[in-house]
């Protein structure tokens, strides 16, 4: 039987990622906010734009418009009736005869609207997006100018009915109305997600009506932005927010170099009733990022004590993640383990700071609780094997059999296996049993588990509905190179099937991490095979015996080509940190071995390097023969005291690969020859860090055409395929990433003349054309190289003399082979790629700065500022400036300077 995927939130809201439901502990509400031009700046109206109007035009395609006009009304009241706020909604239905402007998304009418988009035209093919508000805020102080609201009315279906939802046609989804609405008003409010469980501003839709009414975290966010107050006047029936609560202030910083921690969630748990129905929170830099010291306030405590806790906001821990925050809260710190605050007792050193010991903190109203300032632990010596990625949102199952995760433990024995941890989730909320999880060895007569004599078993485990399971173990290894897996049992699907089932958390739509082939998908009798599209969201800790013990970081980029006589693996050593988490001694790196899983489940050693980042593998070696067959390949660095990190992630060779490799050299014995036509030839990215050369030839004038076409993608890690024109010596002519609006290369150029080739009867030249997936290539050394899954492309080129080119695709490098462009998409959200060619004959390196600036000129970020070697690079910028604050959305421009050479390009942010 296979293992499955599903989505596990049906439907998003706004223009933000996913996440999941039902966690505790919860978290904080969090502002909208921006990098103003003075500072951060957080979204608000001004208070002559209150009450806030809004314009609806109610007509849809699922139900009676005065139907879903009196729906909105009534979630803009819910709104309306916070006591402790005045930012008051005027939801109207749109009136031309009132001088109401058309709904429509426009920024610059001065009419906040409210409209269903009957035919999706705002919302891609596809998409799980519900609906969104687009804000317009002034950066000088944050104040809100224009809102508008849009329903996705071509996938969703508008349910009205409760407590159950009223089915929707095939093709659409069923959502409640008001819940939805309600979210959005949250938005114009100035409200960004939260993550406490039930809210309303929680970054996805329940399934039911539950969303319609505010909890505690909702009806605080508001007032924190619009606070009833003695002082301005209370309305009618209000009460005095800052007079009513209290706060709590204080600090997060880094146990291991005092650094502010930049977007921990600084819980408040009320005592006297510890739930999420009781529970405010905070984020750590919320106006000073990573300036300050990781400054928090908690606003709107109800009188009483509190236990204050830190959680790091990465999706397991809690409902939302880094991806369901928008403004500055991009790249936020989530390296640091939950704990509460311990008053005296806070320290650095979690071996006597205990996560769950606490000094209660007492909140009286209208006063502050200061002083509450954390120092995240730390464990000299303690190691987590966590080999997947960032949150996401799938999860997967079997239909009975076992989920497996294996880990490699490298370590200097003895040493201490002190836990497994693995999200689980459900979709009603409540536990749900797995048969049994166990602990096994390696059984090296199969190279998996050894399920029959697991060294710790737990029957009839019932997983959390959605959050982390921390499973002691305690086990002393005295084994050197020890293999241990953790086996998840499945029982069957019956007949309640989502509901009533366990599931576990994975990595799967975007491996920015890479594959590292450690999951294994067995049946019932233990027979089965490596997952390689996936990384089951496991991880293992393990205490060394000493901390000197601990080894340095694994090695994060491995990548390799297939040349006529050799794999060529690639890599770039780890840096001096080590894995604990504290730094290391500059050039900590002695050597880096080359190691493939063999049949029986152990490493075996392939080679070595001390100095080059590539380790060669001949291919025709009649000593020590390649092996054929799919193989898993990895690299390990060993530190000076000789201690060996963790495998790297994995490529693998005889595993997808075309008929034209090996074909991974700029040289004319090795390049696959194309004839022309070529038209859809199957090619594929195989294996992780393949590069793939082609043999073109043209007369100068002809017009070149060729693309390469990705197949069987289905939005989960597909390719970024990336292609170059270049001269036999590495001159790059043209190129293309993105340029189609998809990732799919098309170079179209005019073959031009050698600088002393007579334009009389010109002979042919040959060109090579590299096609190689972007995260795999020279272009982002540091980039990890990824297993694809499908890994195929379809490859098509010709060569014609027309007078002219009817369209130009692909970008041409300019006089003196220089070349920088955005290479899409533009606008980004939020990562903006940027392809520049360093011309090799202006000398073999050069000094290069590229900087982003915004439309003022002012400087925002510095991606490179160092010696780079002629030949393509690229550049990403993910919208931070140099602090790691999130831009606001808006208008900037990259400008390079590498020798002679001065360009600059545009970028748009858009979020």
């Amino acid at each position: 039987m296979k293992s499955h995927r599903i989505r596990i939130a049906l439907t998003a809201l706004g223009a933000f990622a996913l996440a999941l439901t039902l966690v505790s502990p919860a978290s904080a509400f969090i502002r909208l906010t921006r990098q103003g031009t003075t500072g951060i700046v957080q979204a608000h109206w001004l208070d002559s734009k209150i009450p806030i109007l809004t314009v609806i035009d109610p007509t849809n395609n699922d139900i009676p418009p005065a139907t879903a006009l009196s729906v909105i009304q009534t979630a803009a009241q819910s709104w309306n009736d916070v006591n402790t706020c005045y930012g008051v909604l005027n939801a109207v239905g749109y009136d031309p005869a009132l001088g109401h402007k058309t709904p429509a998304l426009d920024g610059t009418d001065g009419q906040n609207s409210i409209f269903f988009d009957r035919t999706g035209a705002n919302f891609p093919p596809g998409t799980s997006i519900i609906e969104f508000v687009r804000s317009i805020i002034d950066l000088t102080d944050g104040h809100t100018l224009d809102a508008d609201m849009v329903a996705n009315d071509r996938d969703f279906y508008w349910s009205t009915t409760s407590p159950n939802l009223t089915p929707a046609p095939p093709g659409q989804i069923s959502v409640d109305l008001q819940s939805v609405v309600t979210h959005e008003y949250g938005h114009v409010l100035g409200l960004d997600h939260t993550s406490v469980a039930n809210c309303t501003m929680i970054p996805f839709i329940i399934g039911d009506t539950r969303q319609r009414s505010l909890e505690l975290d909702d009806r605080t966010g508001a007032s924190v932005i619009y606070p009833e107050s003695a002082a301005r006047g209370l309305s009618p029936g209000a009460v005095d927010f800052a007079a009513t609560t209290g706060t709590v202030t204080g600090t997060v910083v880094s146990g291991f170099n005092g650094s502010a921690v930049f977007g921990a969630h600084v819980e408040a748990f009320n005592l006297a009733d510890p739930s999420p129905a009781s529970e405010i929170s905070a984020i750590s830099g919320e106006l000073t990022v990573r300036s300050g010291h990781g400054d928090f306030k908690i606003y709107g405590l109800p009188p009483g004590t509190y236990a204050i806790a830190i959680i790091p906001l990465d999706g397991v821990h809690t409902i939302a993640a880094d991806p369901n925050i928008g403004g500055i809260f991009n790249g936020i710190d989530i390296n640091f383990e939950p704990e509460f605050w311990n008053g005296a007792g806070e320290s650095g050193n979690g071996f006597n700071d205990h996560a769950n010991d606490f000094t209660p903190v007492s909140v009286v109203a209208a006063a502050n609780s200061g002083g509450v300032d954390f120092i995240t632990n730390t464990f000299p010596g303690r190691v987590e094997i966590a080999q997947y990625g960032q949150f996401e949102n799938f999860v997967t199952f079997r239909n009975g059999g076992y989920l497996v995760k294996r880990f490699d433990l490298p370590f200097t024995p003895p040493f201490n296996v002190n836990k497994i941890s693995f999200p689980t989730f459900t979709f009603d909320g409540a536990p749900a049993t797995f048969p049994s999880v166990r602990l096994c060895a390696l059984n090296t007569a199969t190279g998996g588990p050894d399920l029959n004599n697991p060294l710790l078993q737990i029957n009839n485990f019932a997983g959390s509905p959605n959050g982390a399971n921390d499973i002691p173990v305690n086990i002393t290894i005295n084994d050197p190179d020890k293999v241990l897996f953790w086996a998840i049992q499945f029982p069957n699907t019956g007949p309640t099937f989502p509901n009533n089932f366990p599931f576990i958390r994975m990595d799967f739509t975007n491996l920015e991490r890479g594959l590292f082939a450690n999951d294994m998908n067995l049946n019932s009798a233990g027979a089965g095979g490596t997952v390689v599209d996936r990384n089951l969201a496991i991880s293992l800790t393990a205490q060394m015996g000493a901390p000197e013990q601990t080894p340095i970081v694994a090695v994060p980029n491995l990548g390799t080509n297939q040349t006529a006589n050799a794999y060529e693996f690639k890599f770039a050593n780890p840096p001096d940190l080590r894995a604990d988490g504290f730094s290391l001694p500059a050039g900590s790196t002695n050597h880096v071995n080359l190691v493939r899983r063999l049949p029986s489940g152990l490493l075996g050693l392939e080679g070595t390097t001390t100095t080059s980042g590539k380790i060669s593998r001949a291919t025709n070696d009649t000593t020590n023969v390649f092996p054929g067959g799919p193989q898993l390949w990895f690299v390990q660095a060993v530190d000076n005291p000789g201690n060996k990190s963790l495998t790297s992630n994995t490529t693998i060779t005889k595993f997808g690969e075309d008929l034209d490799e090996p074909n991974g050299k700029r040289a004319a014995d090795q390049a696959t020859v194309l004839p022309i036509p070529t038209s859809n030839r199957p090619e594929s990215y195989a294996p992780a860090g393949d590069q793939d050369y082609y043999v073109v030839t043209a007369r100068p004038g002809d017009q070149l055409i060729a693309t390469a076409n990705s197949t069987g993608q289905d939005t989960r890690n597909d390719q970024d395929l990336v292609m170059f024109l270049m001269e036999t010596n590495g001159d790059v002519i043209a190129f293309d990433d993105d340029s189609n609006g998809n990732l799919n290369p098309r170079i179209a150029v005019t073959v031009p003349f050698k600088k002393d080739q007579s334009k009389k009867n010109p002979s042919p030249r040959k060109l090579f054309l590299l096609v190689t997936d972007i995260q795999g290539s020279d272009l982002i050394p540091n980039g990890t190289p990824q297993v694809r899954v499908p890994s195929t492309y379809n490859l098509s080129a010709n060569v014609t003399t027309p007078a002219a080119l009817a369209s130009r695709a692909g970008d041409i490098v300019g006089e003196g082979g220089f070349a920088f462009k955005n290479t899409g998409p533009n606008p980004a959200n939020p990562l903006a790629k940027m392809i520049y060619v360093l011309p090799r004959s202006g000398g073999s390196s050069y000094g290069v700065k590229l900087r982003i600036y915004d439309v003022n000129g002012r400087l925002v970020r510095t991606l490179v500022d160092r010696d780079q070697p002629a030949g393509p690079h690229v550049a990403v910028w993910n919208g931070t400036d140099d602090a790691g604050r999130g831009v606001a959305s808006g208008h900037y421009y990259a400008r390079i300077d590498a020798g002679q050479f001065t360009e600059k390009v545009g970028v748009t942010i858009l979020k």
